[in-house]
């Protein structure tokens, strides 16, 4: 991704919140516009930072996850064969030893459980 592009199409007054919407130069539309808006709340995010073109960066910041994840969908929406094969999941039931899906590094979960 070499350029991001958004669009604040809103703001919400209850929550004051800014809606913006996100594209990429990999999504399919270059357009923010023909994408979802989320909601973003830069008082509460970045509430030291004042300088509204600093805020700006910020926001452009936190789209490129929104856009790369756009394109991700796009490209899964594109591959029949892919979406027909997590088709084909429903109504199995999997089952695994917990030793055998998570890295034995030393992780440690919510409960403070090390494995």
């Amino acid at each position: 991704m070499n350029k991001i592009k958004f669009k604040i199409n809103g703001y919400d007054e209850v929550s004051d919140s800014l809606l913006i919407s996100f594209a990429s130069d990999e999504t399919q539309s270059q357009d923010p516009s023909d994408y979802q808006s989320y909601a973003y709340q830069p008082m509460a995010m970045y509430p030291d930072v004042t300088d509204i073109n600093e805020i700006k960066k910020k926001l452009a910041q936190s789209g490129i996850y929104l856009a790369d994840q756009q394109r991700i969908k796009e490209e899964f929406k594109a591959n029949p064969a892919k979406k027909e094969a997590y088709k084909a999941l429903v109504g199995q039931v999997f089952e695994y030893n917990v030793a055998d899906i998570i890295s034995q590094t030393g992780t440690t979960y919510s409960n403070e459980v090390e494995v």
